[in-house]
């Protein structure tokens, strides 16, 4: 070997052993960082390691999208954002798999489902109270089930992972009845464990009638209505001593009366301006966890003059505005619930400070619409100066309203109509609405069910899993305006008019997903 080659050698070598020196020195643990090894230990570990499972849910990049894959799927909805793909979700069209609004929830969730498996794995090992540790394997798989129980009715057929998964693994894909099995295992065996309700900075925890109400839902969707009517009724059995409706209706959508006897789910999340647990609290930028951006997202459009509103990404139907219409209550007014639901041109509400009129004449010259537009008021900060990233208002993601009309349902499709108008009633009876008679047919208080639930539960994320239910989605719903009348001025879902049904009552899995994993079959139709 001649001196060049050596030399050549020699620093190819030092090359090499230089970076692999430098890769270790690199490639060192922070001793001061929890892993896997030094964490587990203790009860304080535990609870840290559900509440990270807790924040999974908070998480923005679910907790916000979820609501363009449903409440904009329905007819309740539409949107007009000038994001493209973002306008297009409610109108079934996803020409990119990956868009934030499709992978997101999908990778939030799985990273969520992974917390929770690290919990239900390594918990077990921790030398703690027992009756505490119970609670809290329990608190994790109800965490699951929730995840799994929006993945099946979203995407359908998704791998059930209920394990810590491997770099290398690659999960075989499950049928959505069960991904809905798994749920119901998940809660029943959870409901053994958990308390009745909680006290203190533990109130807002997931508890035994969360995760019964999430059996009840599962079977509904299932349309398995006895088993469905046998859950549900452990929760009407706890009422009005455990659980009751509030009094006022729009004070299930603010921060000013939270965990309320009406909840039974809720996903927890700070207020702009205080602590839920008293003093300051650090908040994280927009796209954090910690508050809801959901306000921001479909607050009253800012436009000429208004500054306080959000982006209206979402809207409310016209069609959502004449169900309301559809009665008057006992003294002849409109249904209370439509001011607390949406702001429109015969809103008694001032948000912000501001009529109707007012946002019309400053929106002069602007692409606001007078007398045409609506725009949601539950779930923004209409009561407060502005909205902004940072909403503190919980998602009721199930409260008993909701339970009542599910145990109507369940009873009436068993043909037990005249023992579930009741429950129908007590909801009704809240704003003033007049009793049902108990000799409806069962067919007659089927479709006023439907109408019942749409005007209680607009804008929770409730309509587009009642359609599927009901089996009525089709490109019928965009009635006769389509192609002729603009979303916002016609009577019917315009957007339903590019639904396909076989294909658009899920939606496409991630393409990441089906690339790096052979075993996840593509939904019919894309």
């Amino acid at each position: 070997m001649n001196t060049k080659t050596l030399a050549l050698t020699a620093m190819m070598t030092g090359g090499i052993l230089l970076s692999c020196s430098e890769s270790k020195l690199l490639d060192q643990v922070n001793p001061n960082q929890a892993s896997t090894a030094t964490f587990w230990k203790t009860s304080d570990d535990a609870i840290k390691g559900v509440n990270a499972a807790y924040s999974a849910m908070q998480d923005r990049r679910f907790s916000l999208w979820i609501r363009f894959l449903t409440d904009l799927s329905s007819d309740e909805g539409y949107s007009q954002s000038p994001w493209t793909d973002l306008g297009n979700i409610s109108k079934f069209i996803v020409t990119d798999y990956n868009i934030p609004m499709n992978i997101e929830p999908f990778q939030a969730a799985y990273q969520g489902i992974y917390r929770t498996n690290q919990v239900l794995e390594n918990v077990p090992n921790i030398k703690m109270d027992a009756t505490l540790q119970k609670r809290i394997l329990a608190e994790a798989k109800v965490i699951r089930a929730y995840f799994y129980y929006n993945m099946a009715n979203i995407w359908g057929n998704v791998p059930l992972v209920l394990k810590s998964q491997t770099l290398s693994e690659r999960p075989a894909q499950n049928t959505q009845q069960q991904v809905f099995e798994q749920v119901i295992k998940d809660c029943q065996e959870a409901a053994v464990d958990l308390p009745d309700g909680y006290t203190g900075l533990d109130v807002g925890r997931l508890h035994k009638y969360s995760a019964i109400a999430l059996i009840g839902k599962t079977y509904m969707q299932q349309r398995k209505w006895a088993e469905a009517a046998t859950a549900l009724k452990q929760i009407i059995d706890q009422t009005p001593t455990r659980f009751d409706l509030v009094p006022d209706y729009k004070d299930n959508f603010t921060t000013l009366l939270e965990n309320n006897k009406e909840s039974l789910f809720e996903i927890q999340y700070y207020d702009e301006n205080e602590s839920k647990v008293g003093g300051a609290v650090n908040y994280d930028v927009a796209g954090g966890s910690e508050s809801s951006e959901h306000a921001q997202f479909f607050g009253l459009r800012n436009t000429t003059g208004f500054d306080k509103g959000g982006w209206c990404d979402g809207q409310p139907t016209k069609w959502l505005l004449n169900e309301f219409l559809k009665e008057k209550d006992k003294n002849g007014n409109k249904d209370y619930r439509l001011d607390y639901t949406m702001f429109y041109s015969g809103s008694t509400l001032k948000p912000h400070g501001y009529t109707y009129a007012d946002l019309t004449r400053l929106a002069a010259g602007s692409d606001y619409l007078p007398e045409r537009d609506r725009f949601w008021i539950k779930y923004t900060n209409y009561y407060q100066s502005t909205d902004s990233y940072f909403s503190g208002i919980n998602d009721r993601v199930i409260r008993l309203a909701d339970i009542y009309l599910l145990y109507a349902e369940a009873l009436n499709e068993q043909g037990q109509t005249a023992a579930g108008i009741p429950f129908a009633n007590r909801v009704r009876a809240r704003v003033n609405m007049n009793a049902l008679p108990l000799t409806m047919t069962q067919n007659d208080f089927r479709v006023q069910l439907r109408h019942d639930r749409v005007v209680e539960l607009a804008g929770e994320t409730q309509r587009f899993w009642d359609m599927k239910r009901y089996g009525i989605l089709g490109p019928e719903l965009a009635g006769p305006d389509a192609g002729k009348k603009p979303a916002n001025e016609s009577d019917f879902d315009t957007d339903f008019t590019t639904y396909q049904k076989g294909k658009s009552e899920l939606y496409p899995i991630p393409l990441y997903e089906t690339d790096a994993n052979p075993n996840i079959k593509q939904n019919p139709g894309w």
